[in-house]
């Protein structure tokens, strides 16, 4: 379990009308791992305690759509880059 906050980077989605949703409407169902939702593309930052293998299950869950899911911890090294 982590025990800083989270960023979570869902890659490609709201992007040229592709794999659209509704950010508010997701961080409302994701009030519980106290999120807070960053502009439109799908980036939240996860402040409640919680597994990578949980949230990501969550969000799969709530999403129209597979998508892939990124998450990193805050200061941590850039997700998109090996």
């Amino acid at each position: 379990m982590q025990s800083m906050a989270l960023v979570v980077f869902l890659r490609g989605c709201n992007v040229g009308g592709h794999k659209t949703f509704r950010p508010t409407l997701l961080n409302e169902q994701l009030k519980h791992y106290d999120a807070v939702n960053i502009g439109a593309t799908g980036t939240f930052v996860i402040r409640r305690r919680t597994s990578h293998a949980r949230l990501r299950a969550d969000l799969l869950r709530r999403l129209p759509f597979e998508a892939e899911v990124i998450p990193t911890m805050k200061g941590s090294r850039h997700p998109f880059t090996s």
